[in-house]
């Protein structure tokens, strides 16, 4: 694939990451509501399986910069960052893993991507993000650190599932040239 061809997937993959983000974001049962969830990481997903982490990380930066320069973001630059820091730990991770496995399989790098987007969120918002928010460590007690990890599986879950979805029909039309076959036939 050529560089031009290549960046204007990763352009097309970075706006549709946005959009789904922009209209697809919504609060899961069982979660304070201001813990939203959006499919926009499957986008990251594909760039990182296709070309690289670097590429998925790519999708992931241009995506909240794009959602913090629409306005929508309603806890503004920290919930950019956020966002940002999630996409980009689930999605690196997930892409690093399965290119370092001979592109066998998206299962493992899909679950060692859930779980350090669940590590890292809990940790950096219980440092981070909710300090900034004007609510200190010390105030932060075990519902709401329970609550921030039941929700980084579940999102992590969620897009791994929609993800393997996608991978395999995508696959099977021959849109994606060898990622899904590859991985799908050796399963």
């Amino acid at each position: 694939m050529t560089k031009v061809r290549q960046m204007t997937v990763l352009a097309l993959l970075a706006a549709i990451s946005f959009l789904l983000m922009f209209a697809l974001e919504f609060p899961l049962p069982f979660f304070p509501p201001y813990l939203k969830y959006d499919p926009s990481q499957i986008c990251g997903l594909l760039a990182a399986f296709s070309f690289g982490p670097a590429a998925g990380f790519a999708v992931e930066l241009v995506k909240s910069i794009l959602f913090f320069l629409s306005g929508k973001s309603a806890d503004g630059i920290v919930g950019a960052a956020a966002a940002l820091v999630a996409g980009a730990s689930f999605v690196v991770v997930a892409g690093k893993v399965y290119h370092s496995q001979g592109k066998n399989s998206p299962v493992v790098g899909l679950i060692a991507g859930t779980i350090t987007m669940t590590v890292v969120m809990v940790t950096a918002n219980y440092f981070v993000f909710l300090p900034l928010w004007g609510l200190p460590t010390s105030q932060i007690k075990l519902p709401l650190i329970v609550a921030m990890l039941g929700f980084n599986l579940t999102k992590g879950i969620l897009t791994s599932l929609l993800a393997l979805v996608l991978l395999k029909a995508l696959g099977s039309k021959g849109i994606l040239s060898g990622i899904a076959r590859r991985s799908w036939n050796s399963q």
